[in-house]
C-alpha cells in the first residue's frame, strides 16, 4: 500500500484532506471534509491517513510506504506495539512494516481540548467531567466533534451520510446552547473497512479525525465504554475494552488521546447526566433512527429508562423519551433484568442499584423471572444430567440475589 502525501483543499466552504492510495492494484483516495472555520485546526502531516489504513493494510497483508511526514512516536507504536495490541483482538490481522519518506517529532500547535459528542450517556458524562465541572484548562473541552467514519452506515450508501448530516442537525441545537463550537468532520474511510464493522475498529477509525486536527488541539477525549474493570484484549473482544491501553499508543508527542469515563459504571454515568439540564430535551440513546424521539424500547433506551425511574430522575425526560411505550414493556423488561437476559454487566448494576435504592419490583416481573430460572435450571439437570444437590444450589444462589 502506497499514501501519497496529503492535499489540503477549499471547495465548496469546505475544507479538504485528501491522500491517494495504492491499494491491492487499485488506485483509490481516502478523503476528509469539514467546514473552512476550523481550518486552523487540520495537520499537514500523514498521522490521520496512517491510523486510519493500518488495519485495512493489516487485513491484506501489505506493508505501507508514506510519501509524506510522519510523527516520530506514533510512527514508533504503530509499526509494533499497536499492531500487537490489534492482533490479539482480530487474530486473522497480518503483522506488516511502515515504511514513511519522513519521520519527525510532532511539534505543538495548538492548545484545543476536543471531544466526540452524540448526545448519547457516555458523551454527555465526558461533558459532566470536562466542562460543566471546575478542571484545569487543560482539561475543559474547547470544541465537539461529529465525525462520520462508519457509525452512520456503509459509506457505499447514500444513506449513510444522508444520516450523518441528520443527526448533526438534530443535536446541533444543544452545542449552540452550551456554547461549544461543534465540528462535522465528513469522511469516506468506511470504504476502506470492508472486511470488518464499525464496532470492531472504532477507536483507530475516530483516533485519525483526533490526529487529523492535531494543529489544533492537543488533547482528545473519547468517551468510554467499559469501566476499568472491563479492560481487556483478547480475540473477539470488543475494541472499546481496550481503549485505555490502545489510545495511548495512538498519541503523537503532542497529542494527548485520553479514555474518559472509565472510572463510572453505566448507572453512574446516567446519574452524572441526570444532572446535566441540556440532557432534559436531547438526550439522544437510541439505536433506531427515531426522528424526533428515541423509540423508548430498544435495549438502550429501556437500560437507561429504567435507570432513570429508579433514581426517580425519569419526570425530566418525558420531551425525550415516550413514556407511554416504555410503560407497555416495562414489566418484561424489568423480568430481563432479573433473570440475567439483559446484557450481564449491565443486568449487574442494575440490580445493585434497585437493591441499594430501595426501588419496588412489580411482583409479576419478579415471580416470572423466579420461574424463568427454575425452569432453566430444571433444564440444565435434565440435559446434563446435573445432580440434584448442584442445581438446587444454583436456584438458592440466585432467590437470594432477587
Amino acid at each position: 500500500m502506497i499514501i501519497s502525501r496529503p492535499e489540503l483543499s477549499s471547495q465548496g466552504g469546505n475544507l479538504q484532506y485528501r491522500v491517494h492510495v495504492d491499494v491491492s492494484g487499485e488506485s483509490k483516495t481516502l478523503w476528509y471534509s469539514l467546514s473552512e472555520e476550523f481550518a486552523g485546526l487540520v495537520s499537514d502531516r500523514s498521522d490521520a491517513a496512517l491510523a486510519a489504513l493500518l488495519i485495512p493494510a493489516m487485513v491484506l497483508a501489505e506493508d505501507i510506504r508514506i510519501e509524506g511526514t510522519v510523527s516520530e512516536k506514533l510512527y514508533f507504536n504503530l509499526s509494533g506495539p499497536y499492531q500487537k495490541v490489534l492482533k490479539l483482538i482480530i487474530p486473522s490481522l497480518h503483522l506488516i512494516t511502515i515504511i514513511p519518506s519522513e519521520v519527525q517529532p510532532a511539534h505543538q500547535a495548538g492548545d484545543g481540548v476536543a471531544a466526540g459528542f452524540s448526545a448519547g450517556i457516555d458523551s454527555f458524562c465526558v461533558l459532566a467531567d470536562h466542562y460543566f465541572a471546575d478542571v484545569p484548562k487543560g482539561f475543559r473541552i474547547t470544541h465537539l466533534l461529529f465525525s462520520n467514519v462508519g457509525s452512520h452506515g456503509p459509506d457505499d450508501k447514500e444513506s449513510s451520510r444522508h444520516l450523518f448530516h441528520k443527526r448533526f442537525n438534530r443535536i446541533k441545537p444543544v452545542t449552540e446552547r452550551i456554547g461549544l463550537p461543534f465540528i462535522a468532520i465528513d469522511s469516506n474511510v468506511d470504504s476502506f473497512y470492508n472486511a470488518l464493522n464499525f464496532q470492531q475498529t472504532h477507536t483507530i477509525r475516530n483516533a485519525s479525525v483526533a490526529l487529523l486536527l492535531q494543529k489544533g488541539i492537543k488533547r482528545f477525549l473519547y468517551a468510554s465504554g467499559a469501566h476499568y474493570s472491563d479492560t481487556c484484549i483478547r480475540p473477539a473482544s470488543d475494541m472499546y475494552r481496550s481503549d485505555t491501553i490502545a489510545l495511548p499508543l495512538l498519541s503523537p508527542e503532542t497529542l494527548d488521546m485520553v479514555s474518559s469515563g472509565s472510572q463510572y459504571t453505566r448507572v453512574e454515568k446516567t446519574l452524572k447526566v441526570a444532572g446535566i439540564e441540556e440532557s432534559y430535551r436531547f438526550l439522544d440513546v437510541c439505536t433506531a433512527d427515531s426522528r424526533i424521539t428515541n423509540c423508548s424500547s430498544c435495549f438502550k433506551c429501556k437500560r437507561t429508562i429504567l435507570t432513570l425511574e429508579i433514581a426517580g430522575a425519569l419526570g425530566r425526560y418525558s420531551e425525550v423519551f415516550d413514556l407511554d411505550t416504555y410503560k407497555k414493556i416495562r414489566n418484561l423488561y424489568i423480568e430481563e433484568v432479573l433473570s440475567g437476559r439483559e446484557d450481564r454487566p449491565y443486568s449487574q448494576e442494575l440490580i445493585s442499584f434497585i437493591r441499594v435504592t430501595g426501588f419496588k419490583i412489580p411482583f409479576l416481573s419478579r415471580f416470572r423471572a423466579r420461574t424463568r430460572l427454575l425452569y432453566i435450571t430444571s433444564q440444565l439437570r435434565q440435559t446434563a444430567k446435573m445432580p440434584l444437590k448442584i442445581a438446587g444450589k444454583i436456584k438458592r444462589r440466585y432467590l437470594k440475589r432477587h
